[in-house]
């Protein structure tokens, strides 16, 4: 079985700051054509948006394929 490594995994403070502005960027965005729950919607766009990035990114480093 592949074990796909820990979402958390290999995060530097940066990328904890970019994830944290990305995640507020899109938010007060989707907030201002959907309100009042746009900043929800956007929050959680935005995470799945961080998910597929992070995976990506692992995956052309080669973290993605460590046991």
């Amino acid at each position: 079985m592949d074990k796909e490594p820990s979402l958390f995994s290999n995060m530097t403070p940066v990328d904890w700051m970019l994830a944290a502005v990305f995640t507020a960027v899109v938010g007060w965005l989707v907030q201002s054509f959907f309100p009042p729950w746009g900043w929800l919607i956007g929050i959680i766009v935005a995470l799945g948006l961080l998910y597929l990035a992070k995976r990506r990114r692992d995956r052309l480093q080669g973290r993605g394929e460590q046991e």
